[in-house]
């Protein structure tokens, strides 16, 4: 793997009070926050952004919104930033996100994404909400994810359990990098078959290790992050 020392995005949840501090502070230095409308994911098409917790309902209503209903920063805003925030804004600090160059060594056969999302770990952690997909919204995802991208899926059912092997996968690693990048987790599927990736980049699982995340397909339409690309999501521990 070959990865840049360069941090891209420094990624902050701030409650109410912090958010409205941050956007004082930026203003006062004639700095613009681009706040997301639709995908928390447009946060990182600017220097300096944030979504406010509203937005998990909107497109990412059935997806991502109970992975952070659930989180430890349920309502609590996102904020992604090219620089680290003032010294006041650091315990706020939970990851950082930057490329890599990496190749996956395995990808999981049907059977084994089964296991996956079959083990106690991830039936312990994974909202019941993330169950609710609505089918018929399902089924038109997997129409235009033949039509747009080819893909071979043929039912949601199909694609559901590829979208929740990939989550499964970062709560109860099977499939690691080798140790070369420090044995990381990572993204078993490629990015059109791949759901709410923000769960992973923006650390809501609270993972105390790196993870090698690929872009769900959400975020390569919005234009924010590069198809099949991997991004090492490195947590902060915060003292």
């Amino acid at each position: 793997m070959t990865k840049t020392d360069t941090v891209w995005k420094y990624c902050y949840w701030l409650n109410d009070t912090q958010i409205e501090q941050l956007k004082a502070q930026m203003q006062s230095q004639g700095i613009d926050m681009l706040q997301a409308k639709q995908n928390a994911c447009e946060i990182l098409l600017a220097d300096i952004g944030y979504a406010a917790p509203g937005i998990w309902q909107i497109i990412c209503k059935f997806d991502a919104a109970p992975w952070y209903d659930a989180s430890p920063f349920a309502g609590k805003h996102i904020v992604a930033s090219t620089r680290p925030l003032p010294e006041a804004f650091q315990s706020c600090l939970a990851a950082t996100i930057r490329p890599v160059d990496f190749t996956p060594p395995a990808m999981p056969s049907d059977d084994e994404k089964q296991a996956l999302v079959e083990t106690d770990t991830f039936k312990s952690r994974v909202p019941a909400s993330w169950w609710a997909f609505p089918k018929d919204m399902g089924a038109a995802i997997v129409a235009g994810l033949q039509k747009m991208f080819g893909s071979q899926v043929k039912t949601f059912d199909e694609l559901h359990l590829t979208w929740s092997a990939a989550h499964a996968n970062f709560v109860c690693p099977a499939f690691r990098a080798g140790a070369d990048c420090g044995g990381a987790p990572y993204s078993i599927a490629d990015s059109t078959h791949i759901s709410s990736c923000c769960v992973e980049l923006f650390n809501m699982l609270g993972s105390q290790e790196p993870l090698l995340v690929r872009p769900c397909i959400g975020g390569v339409i919005v234009k924010v992050l590069e198809k099949d690309r991997y991004y090492r999501m490195e947590p902060v521990r915060q003292q």
